[in-house]
C-alpha cells in the first residue's frame, strides 16, 4: 500500500498494491560504459547505517569511527549536547540545534527550520513488494540516475513505533541498500529489518530544496535525531562529510599545469559535470586520464600548487567536457578482442547481432522489456534464456 500526501487536501492517499510478480533481475542496476556521458554509475553498497554522504571506495576504509561515534575529536561536545537533549525529553530548541550544527559549519534561522518542517512527505507501506519499490523510484528517480533529490527518510517499526532517521544527497541510491537489504548488519535498524522483514515497516521520505549555504538534509536529520522517539538511531549527531573533515577533489590537465575545478563533494563531478560514477572513481583510483586529457586527484600534491586556475564557470567546464566526449568517442580505438552479442529468439530461432551489451539492452528496452545489463552479462554463454532470448558472445570482425 502507498500513502501519498495530498498537498491540496492535506490528507493521505492510500493505494492498494497487487501481488508481487516482478523478477529480481528487473530491479538490478546497469553498469556504465567506460566514458558514457549519459551513464549514472553504481556506488558500492557498503554504506554504514548512520548516514551522511555516501563514502567513496577509498574514503570508507579511512573512516574514523571513534570520531563519528563522538568518542574523540572535535565533535565530542556536540555528541554530549545531543545526548543531553535526548535524555531531557524536552522539545528541541533552535539554540540547541544550532549549537550542534555549528560543528558542521551550519547555522539556520527559525524561518528556515519551520519551512523545512512544513514540507510534505511521501509515505510508503508494503516495502517488501516490488510495486512499492517501483513507486519509490518513480518519485525519486532510479538509483543510478545522476540527478537525484536530497532529503531525509524515516523508517518506523509498525509493531512498536520505534523510528530511524537518515539523510542523503542521493536518496534513491541510499534507499536501494535498505530496500534490497544489501547494507551490512550494523546498528539497530538493519538487523531488525533482516529479522522481521520490510513488511513490518513504514517509510516516509521528505525531498528537500537546495540551499547554497548548507545542506538542508543535514539540518532536518539533526532535528529529528534529537527526538527520543527515534530510538533505532545509535548516533545522535548527523555525520556531515561536507564539514571540516571533508577532503577536496581536484581536476587538472595532464601535466598538472591547469586547475579546472575543485570541490569537497564527489557527487559534484557526477551531477554537475555529467561524469558517471563508474568512470570517475576508476580514473581517480588508478590515476589515469579521463577522456585522455584530465586528471582527478584527492589533494593538491607537491608540485601542483603552481597550477594556474582557469576560473571557468561550472557550465563552461561542463560544456568543455561535453565537446571533448564527442571528439574522444569518435577516435576511441576499438579493441579487436571485444565481443559482440548474439541474441537467439527461443521461439522463432531468429538471430540478432549487436555491437555491444549497451546496444543489446537498448533493443530489449525498445521491445518493452525492463532489461538489466548486469543480468544479461550473467546469462551470456549459458543455457539460461533472458527475456525470451539465448545470449551468446561473438568475436567482432574488424571492418
Amino acid at each position: 500500500m502507498l500513502a501519498e500526501f495530498n498537498k491540496e487536501s492535506g490528507e493521505d492517499i492510500k493505494v492498494e498494491l497487487a501481488n508481487d510478480n516482478t523478477s529480481d533481475e528487473d530491479n538490478e542496476l546497469e553498469e556504465d560504459p567506460e566514458e558514457d556521458p549519459e551513464g549514472g554509475g553504481e556506488e558500492p553498497d557498503e554504506d554504514p547505517e548512520e548516514d551522511g554522504e555516501e563514502p567513496d571506495e577509498d574514503s570508507e576504509k579511512k573512516l574514523d569511527w571513534g570520531e563519528i561515534l563522538g568518542r574523540k575529536g572535535k565533535k565530542i561536545f556536540a555528541h554530549q549536547l545531543a545526548n543531553s537533549q535526548v535524555n531531557s525529553n524536552k522539545p528541541v530548541t533552535l539554540k540547541v540545534l544550532n549549537e550542534i550544527l555549528a560543528y558542521s559549519n551550519i547555522l539556520v534561522s527559525e524561518d528556515v527550520l519551520n519551512s523545512l518542517l512544513a514540507i510534505p512527505k511521501f509515505t510508503f507501506l508494503d516495502l517488501h513488494k516490488h510495486e512499492t519499490l517501483d513507486l519509490i523510484y518513480e518519485k525519486l528517480g532510479k538509483p543510478h540516475s545522476k540527478i537525484q533529490p536530497n532529503g531525509i527518510y524515516i523508517f518506523t517499526y509498525l509493531d512498536t513505533g520505534q523510528k530511524y532517521v537518515g539523510s542523503s544527497s542521493q536518496l534513491s541510491f541510499r534507499l536501494k541498500g535498505y530496500l534490497n537489504q544489501t547494507h551490512r548488519s550494523l546498528g539497530k535498524l538493519i538487523p531488525l529489518i533482516k529479522e522481521v522483514g520490510l513488511s513490518k515497516f513504514k517509510l516516509e521520505i521528505i525531498c528537500l530544496p537546495y540551499y547554497p549555504d548548507f545542506r538542508s538534509e543535514i539540518v532536518l536529520e539533526q532535528y529529528y535525531l534529537l527526538d527520543p522517539s527515534f530510538n533505532l538511531n545509535t548516533i545522535r549527531v548527523s555525520n556531515n562529510p561536507s564539514g571540516s573533515t571533508s577532503k577536496p577533489l581536484f581536476m587538472y590537465n595532464r601535466d598538472r599545469s591547469i586547475l579546472y575545478y575543485s570541490t569537497t563533494q564527489q557527487k559534484d563531478f557526477i551531477s554537475k559535470l555529467n561524469i558517471s560514477h563508474f568512470t570517475f572513481t576508476k580514473h581517480l583510483t588508478k590515476g589515469t586520464y579521463y577522456l585522455g586529457k584530465y586528471l582527478f586527484t584527492r589533494s593538491a600534491r607537491e608540485g601542483y600548487d603552481t597550477a594556474k586556475p582557469t576560473h571557468m564557470t561550472l557550465p563552461e567546464i561542463a560544456l568543455m567536457l561535453k565537446n571533448d566526449r564527442v571528439k574522444f568517442n569518435k577516435v576511441k580505438p576499438v579493441n579487436s578482442l571485444s565481443k559482440a552479442i548474439l541474441l537467439i529468439n527461443v521461439q522463432s530461432n531468429e538471430e540478432l547481432i549487436f555491437e555491444s551489451l549497451g546496444q543489446c539492452i537498448n533493443y530489449l528496452k525498445n521491445k518493452g522489456f525492463s532489461a538489466s545489463q548486469i543480468t544479461l552479462a550473467k546469462r551470456l554463454d549459458t543455457d539460461q534464456s533472458y527475456k525470451g532470448f539465448i545470449c551468446k558472445t561473438v568475436k567482432k570482425i574488424n571492418k
